[in-house]
């Protein structure tokens, strides 16, 4: 089967909750379907800037960059 020259992930779909009750915790959610390729990364923003990072052939994998205003921010990086 010939490959095109561009191939995009399919069957994406991201959960995230639409408001969250400060003090509580949100769980962020990102299904996809690599279509047999290797994951190259994993992102996450918050208002336009990068908050996490995985890049599974990076050594630390797991990226955490602090954001203006959530001080408080936890991600647990084995979930």
């Amino acid at each position: 089967m010939a490959r095109t020259l561009a191939d995009g992930l399919r069957h994406v779909r991201v959960l995230v909750p639409v408001a969250v009750k400060e003090g509580d915790n949100a769980v962020l959610m990102c299904f996809f379907d690599l279509n047999g390729d290797s994951l190259y990364s994993v992102k996450w923003y918050k208002g336009g800037r990068e908050m996490y990072r995985y890049m599974p052939r990076e050594v630390p994998p797991v990226k955490v960059f602090p954001i203006t205003g959530l001080s408080d921010l936890f991600i647990e990086v084995n979930e």
